[in-house]
Parts: C-alpha cells; structure tokens; sequence
C-alpha cells in the first residue's frame, strides 16, 4: 500500500494498515492459500496467526481513533451557534449527533469522542498564540496510536474531576502514569487505578464520595409473573465488601471441593505413560473424573451462596433478634406429603412448589414446615403468657395468610399476632381462637374506626362499625377461602370487641 504524499497525519493510519496486511498475510497455516472473503480466511488461520492479526487490527483501530479526535473536535467547534453550525446545516441538532450518524456508532460514544478531542486538542490564547493541550501527555498518547479513546475518556474525567482539588504538578505525575500504564491495563484496568490516585491527590473528596454512594445504596425484590424472585440493587463499599467477601468465600469453597473430588475420583485406568488416567484423562498425575464436574455456572452458584447465607441466619442464635424469629413457611397436604404427589406453598411467595423441594425445604436448617389438614394441633395457653409462640403463629398465619384484613396483600413477614379479646382490658388468652394476623396498618384500623373481629369455625369475619356499614354486614378476612364459604356469624348483640 503506497503511503499517501504529502499528509504526514495519515502516515500511522498507513503504517497500521500494512502492519495488517503483513500479519494477515503471515497468519495462514503452511502451505494455506488465502481465500476471497475474510470469514474464510481466519478459518484458515494458525492461532498464533489470529492473535497477530487482532494486534494488528487494534493498532491500526487507535490509530483511526487518533484521527478521529481532533476531526470530531474541530467539528464540534464548528458546530457552535455563531460559526459554520456544520451540523445544523447537515441537518443534525449538534456535532455529536452528526459524527454518530457518519460512524453508526452511538451517541454517548461520539460524545466521548469529542470530548477527547477537546481535551487533546492544541488551544488558542486570546492574543491568537497557541497553546498546548490541557493534557500533554494524553494528546501525545493518543497521536501515537498509543491509547484508545475508551482509555482516553477514563484519564481525562479523572484529571478534569480532581484538578480543582490537586496540586499541579502531583496531578501532570498522574496523567503521565496512567498514559504509561493504559496500554498494559486497558480501560478497566485505568479505572481500578484511578481512584485510588483521586483518593491520594484529593483526600478530602473522599469522605463526601463516601457518603455519595452510602446515599444511593438500594436493594428491591419482587416476584415476577412466571414465578422467579428478582433482585436488584446497588451496595456502597462498606455495606457491599461483607455481601461480596461471603459470597465469593463459598463459591470459592465449593469450586475448590470440586476439583478435589475430581482428582480423588476412583476407578481409575493405567496411562500407557505411567500414572493413572480416568475417563477424562489425567491432571496434575490424578485421575479426573467427568462426574464430579461442578454442573453449576458462577452466577447460578453466587445466587445459591447468597441463599445459603440467608439460611443460615435465619434462628441462628447469634444472629440479629428479629431474624431468631423469623421461620419460612412450607405449607402442604399431609396426605400429599406422604404419597409424593401435589404441591405446596411457600408463605410469601405466590408460585406453588413441588412435592419434592418441599422435602428438601424440610431438611434445610432455619425452615419450619406446617402440616395442613385434620389433626393439626392447637396450643393454648390462655393466661399463662402473654405473647404468642412461634407454633401459634405459624398456624394463625395458615388460616389468614398473612394479614388477616380483607383485601390486605401483605405477607405474614409484615404481620404480628394480635390480641382479638384485648390482653390487659377483656383479659383475652393467648389462644387460637383469640388470635389473628394483621399488619400494623390494618391494626390500628381496627382500634380507629372500631372494627369487630369474630372467629367462627377457624374463618375471620370482620363486622364494620354502623358509621361505616349502617347493616354492619360480615367481611370474610381470610385470604385462603374453600370453594364453598361458610355462612356469616349472627352478629346480633355483638360485644364490643376488637384486636389488640
């Protein structure tokens, strides 16, 4: 390829792309001729071939990237309202706009682009002298084909967020090794680096950044329509470094248990070379064995982590009070239990379970399961205590759900066991049929507006006061109603009863 005369700016461009056509040509197995098409080609290529290649193509890719920065700068310059306007007159609302349409690339990276440009871009002094980039050694790095403009943009918003901050001289240091350190680490390895120098060269900053990100600390879970529970959020570094040490402990644990198994795997076979060869082969002089394979990808193991840790805290003796507490629910026919057939419920969430994790639940530590059915038995203890115990809780939240209120979709994790006979003015037990399951919402409803709760037949009725229904008509309470509802209680002299 002939270079081009007289434009010395496209000399690297030209050197790059006979740096390729070299490589290319260079890559074929011996004795390969090449074929018509690129697709073909590479097919055809040794492996050391394809990586000559791919540094090929990367050098001569940063050295159309420095071209494209001081293009995509000048443009921009242009593109001001009060000169040429290029883009407005091309049609486009700005420069940015009109550069991601000429490359088919996306707008944030035709803005990045430009600003790249910008910051490595020679600078005109008012007396028309010009002067040389804020960035000197970014601009020689990116002339050279040194620096991609990905590495670029990571440089420049570090040294344009700290230079109000730094002392000049410590902040030109910084730019100069994090040029010299680019080509090795790349962009993600720039931003690794980059903040521990912001930390060095403005110590100040780091507290408010601190703070900054412990704002935006977030975590939702929700249950999606086909049944998955779904999580997202977002962890600062004091509250994230626990949750990430954990998780990565145990799937490293169980990475580590995986490949000792393998390589204690018996049955093995003589290698005609001496040592043991399973049915994999051998490694390291031991046997390896494909059933031991960890069948499980990183991510699926980090989730199965996570609920390990859950497991474990909930009951755990040493763990925070309300989680000593805190039981998830299996809910299922005994009767279906024993044949292996049907189904059950976990106690907040919405999609039904199998026969068969329900066994394994019941295995797990921290998980309690509740038989539903005749012969459930029903604890009392009327006077004798006050609050009421997990296994009274686990059977009210059977029977209402959750919060008992009608209507109400909150899970049992957001309900208590109230008093329907007030403990301390009716002197009410702590009995089933004296309890019920309600949010602190709908808790203080009843008291408010005067509501009435009655228990008939293991179902909650909720009688209104006259001001809010004159015929005071029952609402059933319970959310987990039979095909066939039992009457309504006689609500005719009714004792002026509520939850407490």
């Amino acid at each position: 390829m002939p270079e081009p005369a007289g434009i010395p700016a496209l000399t690297g461009v030209s050197a790059a792309a006979l740096g390729l056509a070299d490589a290319w040509a260079g890559a074929f197995l011996a004795g390969t001729p090449a074929s018509s098409d690129a697709a073909s080609d590479v097919r055809l290529m040794s492996a050391d071939g394809l990586v000559r290649v791919t540094e090929a193509l990367g050098e001569l890719f940063r050295q159309v990237q420095a071209l494209q920065a001081p293009v995509a700068a000048e443009l921009a310059a242009r593109s001001r309202p009060g000169t040429d306007e290029v883009a407005r007159k091309h049609g486009f609302s700005s420069a940015e706009r009109l550069i991601a349409s000429a490359t088919g690339s996306r707008y944030r990276e035709a803005v990045k682009l430009v600003a790249v440009g910008q910051a490595t871009a020679p600078r005109a002094a008012f007396t028309g002298e010009v002067l040389p980039p804020r960035h000197p050694h970014l601009a020689r790095a990116i002339a050279a084909g040194e620096v991609c403009v990905d590495a670029a943009d990571v440089i420049r918003r570090f040294l344009e967020r700290v230079a109000p901050r730094a002392d000049r001289g410590e902040l030109g240091e910084a730019e100069r090794f994090l040029v010299e350190r680019a080509p090795v680490v790349g962009a993600d390895g720039l931003l690794r680096l980059v903040k521990s120098l912001e930390a060095r060269l403005d110590p100040d900053g780091v507290k408010p950044r601190e703070d900054e990100l412990r704002a935006a600390r977030e975590f939702r879970i929700w249950e999606d329509e086909h049944g998955m529970i779904r999580f997202t959020g977002a962890a600062d570094p004091v509250n994230g470094a626990p949750i990430k040490l954990a998780i990565e402990t145990l799937v490293g644990a169980e990475l580590h248990r995986a490949r000792d198994a393998k390589r204690r795997s018996p049955g093995t076979t003589t290698h005609p070379a001496g040592g043991a060869a399973g049915p994999a082969g051998i490694e390291n002089g031991a046997a390896i064995d494909d059933v031991f394979d960890e069948q499980r990808t990183i991510v699926q193991m980090n989730l199965d982590a996570l609920a390990d840790i859950a497991r474990h805290s909930l009951g755990a003796k040493d763990g925070p009070v309300p989680l000593r507490q805190a039981t998830v629910v299996v809910r299922t026919d005994a009767e279906a239990l024993g044949a292996g057939r049907g189904h059950g419920m976990i106690d907040g969430i919405d999609q039904p379970v199998s026969i068969s994790s329900i066994r394994q639940i019941a295995m797990s530590a921290g998980i309690s399961l509740l038989y539903v059915g005749d012969g459930c038995e029903k604890v009392t203890f009327s006077r004798s205590r006050r609050l009421f115990t997990q296994a009274q809780k686990l059977v009210l939240t059977e029977r209402d759900g959750g919060c008992a209120w009608p209507g109400c979709a909150r899970p049992p994790s957001h309900t208590q066991a109230h008093h329907i006979r007030w403990w301390r003015r009716h002197k009410g037990g702590t009995d089933l049929d004296n309890g019920i399951m309600l949010c602190s919402h709908h808790h203080h409803r009843i008291h408010d507006d005067g509501w009435i709760i009655l228990i008939e037949r293991g179902f909650t009725w909720f009688v209104p006061p006259a001001h809010l229904d004159p015929a005071r008509r029952p609402r059933a309470g319970n959310r987990r109603l039979p095909a066939v509802l039992p009457p309504p209680p006689d609500i005719t002299a009714l004792p002026a009863r509520s939850a407490a």
